[in-house]
């Protein structure tokens, strides 16, 4: 029995020895397994990202823990069971990224890399454009500034037309010629200017005793829509020439941007897709800047060209009205 028993028990601590050593082999194994990576800019040439914190949980683990990258956006983390792991990534001033899946090898440090892109504030979305921003940024003001005047100008073009032309109307009806001067004087538009340079021609032919011809109130009103026109046209060439030119600068601006990122690409070389995707794409902003300055910008401007062509014919209509009351008029009472 003793000798059957002392083999057993040597068998036992064989095994029990086997086991320690296994184990032992194991933790040493832990110690060198996990992850280590870098955070960094999604962009060419990005940098890392300091102080951002890497989350992460995995087999075994409860709660999620935490690590910071260092100066350089590295960081590093040992010590843990093999599996897959969970990544949530977050910094100062650039978009979380989460559920970024990780498989943690044993006895090796698996190498994660997470890149990051910039929240958009109104200064990194101004940085974008480069100093080509700028020409867009006052073509922008500019085309609004037009704009915006040229409306209010365009809504007041009209006022009191309709009552004008028949107050004007009426008192030629009764040769009172006197009473549509000042019904032009209380209008004071464009339209009322051009007639009441006619009527007061007509009504100095009458002081001085004898009677203006028709070509004489006719020129008369011509003066005074040469006069008038170039008003209903101010500032109108400059948004044209808004319209030609922003989309020329968004232009510049994305060769400029496409150069600097295939520089870039030959300089140092990159594997990396999303990297030259990003580049690319900010280069691209210039140019959906011009288009959109150029577009409102030469829309507004056909509509303005239309007005000015619809007043200019009114002005014609109603000029040649009155003209031919006053000569009509002049003959009847003759």
């Amino acid at each position: 029995m003793v000798r059957r028993f002392f083999p057993a028990v040597g068998v036992m601590l064989a095994l029990a020895w086997i086991g320690s050593s296994a184990y032992a082999q194991t933790a040493v194994d832990l110690s060198s397994t996990g992850l280590k990576g870098e955070v960094k800019q999604i962009k060419q040439g990005g940098t890392g990202i300091a102080g951002a914190i890497v989350a992460y949980i995995g087999p075994g683990m409860t709660e999620a823990l935490e690590t910071q990258t260092g100066p350089a956006g590295d960081f590093e983390v040992v010590g843990l069971t093999p599996g897959t792991y969970v990544l949530s990534v977050g910094a100062d001033g650039y978009k979380p990224r989460q559920d970024i899946t990780v498989t943690v090898v044993q006895g090796a440090v698996s190498p994660t890399d997470v890149k990051m892109r910039e929240k958009t504030t109104l200064i990194s979305f101004a940085r974008r454009f480069g100093w080509v921003g700028i020409p867009l940024l006052l073509c922008s003001v500019a085309a609004v500034t037009f704009i915006i005047e040229r409306v209010i100008v365009y809504a007041r073009l009209n006022a009191g037309t309709t009552e004008l032309l028949q107050r004007v109307s009426d008192a030629l009806s009764q040769d009172n010629v006197m009473e549509a001067i000042q019904a032009c004087e209380e209008v004071a538009t464009p339209i009322a200017n051009v007639l009441k340079g006619g009527l007061l021609r007509y009504s100095q032919g009458l002081v001085s005793g004898g009677k203006a011809s028709k070509g004489e109130i006719q020129e008369s009103m011509q003066e005074g829509a040469t006069l008038e026109l170039p008003e209903f046209e101010r500032n109108l060439t400059w948004l044209s020439m808004i319209a030609v030119v922003s989309p020329l600068f968004g232009l510049l601006g994305t060769v400029l941007g496409m150069i600097k990122a295939f520089t870039v690409i030959a300089l140092e070389g990159t594997n990396d897709p999303n990297a030259l995707a990003g580049g690319i794409s900010e280069a691209l902003y210039t140019t959906a800047a011009g288009l959109s300055i150029a577009a409102p910008a030469l829309v507004f401007y056909a509509i303005f060209e239309n007005i000015v062509n619809t007043n200019t014919i009114r002005i014609e209509i109603a000029a040649t009205d009155t003209v031919n009351a006053l000569v009509l008029g002049s003959d009847s009472s003759s």
